[in-house]
């Protein structure tokens, strides 16, 4: 699906215009309805309705009186805005979320397989470089039970040594 950096900014009206490779992915997988939300540690998430749908229907099996829940959903959705790109190939960034990422100028737009995120440069920079300690540790985490390492190992060994 979406991967993937760009550089992106912001106009004087609030806007970012969508980089080319992420337009053409939109336009192919009829992406034309997004969801703009808040995110992690900073970005801004956006979602196509059909992912938005999934994760609204998650959120749904939940009692509305779970105050964990009822917190979430006062986030995440609480901050949620409808979007479509304009003509230009731009979407209107909310004041409220513009000032949650801390965006002013200059962006990153990322592609996170089913969803985009959108950063303030100067936070992207930052998550990257709190996460780069961590970031061998959580592919093996990720990865380990994945691959059989040490029997394609022991099948090379055996091989070199007949």
């Amino acid at each position: 699906m979406y991967y993937g950096e760009s550089q992106t900014s912001l106009d004087e009206k609030g806007r970012i215009t969508v980089p080319r490779q992420f337009r053409l992915l939109m336009e192919s997988m009829d992406h034309d309805t997004w969801y703009m939300t808040r995110g992690f540690d900073g970005a801004i998430f956006l979602f196509p309705s059909e992912e938005w749908k999934k994760l609204k229907d998650l959120g749904s099996g939940h009692s509305p009186l779970d105050p964990r829940m009822l917190d979430f959903r006062r986030m995440f959705v609480g901050s949620a805005t409808k979007v479509k790109q304009d003509k230009a190939g731009r979407f209107a960034v909310p004041a409220l979320l513009r000032e949650y990422a801390g965006l002013e100028k200059d962006g990153v737009l990322l592609g996170v397989d089913d969803h985009l995120e959108l950063w303030s440069k100067e936070g992207w920079c930052a998550f990257q470089r709190q996460q780069m300690a961590q970031y061998k540790e959580m592919a093996s985490a990720l990865f380990a039970s994945a691959s059989s390492g040490a029997s394609t190992t022991e099948g090379v060994e055996r091989d070199v040594e007949n």
